[in-house]
């Protein structure tokens, strides 16, 4: 995880491997830097659903393109007003290729879950402000959220 500060605020990413078990660090991630920006405990809480939700979408996207080596990213920017998050699902295709080639050998095929726009939209209904675009060609999904501080 690395982090940099500007005049924007302080920026961190953090870089998992896309699968369910790795959302978990997202949420504690998520909790930690929303106490940093100084959110109560109600609004730290719809932060982290909403960030699960986001990276649970983007694991769901790389697996309905059939990928089995991505990974999520996400990007923590605080600021005086609140807090961005941005969550990307992105493909190694270094690593895809050798995945495919180790699992071609057991004729294994991943499942293939289609991410809702349903689900998508819920999570934002935890955040002020949320947008994403999906690539259904790549699997990558990039879901922006905003979480205002109260005045």
């Amino acid at each position: 995880m690395g982090y940099v500060n500007s005049a924007m605020g302080t920026v961190s990413e953090l870089r998992l491997p896309a699968d369910r078990e790795h959302i978990l660090v997202a949420k504690r991630a998520a909790g930690a830097f929303g106490s940093l920006a100084g959110f109560d405990m109600d609004a730290i809480d719809d932060l982290t659903i909403a960030v699960a939700q986001a990276c649970e979408n983007a694991v769901r996207c790389l697996e309905h393109s059939g990928s089995i080596a991505g990974q999520v990213r996400i990007v923590f920017k605080m600021s005086d007003t609140g807090l961005e998050v941005t969550v990307r699902s992105t493909v190694n295709r270094e690593a895809e290729l050798r995945a495919r080639a180790e699992q071609a050998g057991f004729g294994h095929e991943g499942e293939l879950v289609g991410a809702t726009d349903l689900a998508l939209r819920l999570m934002g209904l935890f955040v002020d402000d949320s947008t994403y675009r999906v690539d259904e060609r790549t699997g990558s999904l990039r879901v922006r959220l905003t979480k205002y501080k109260a005045s």
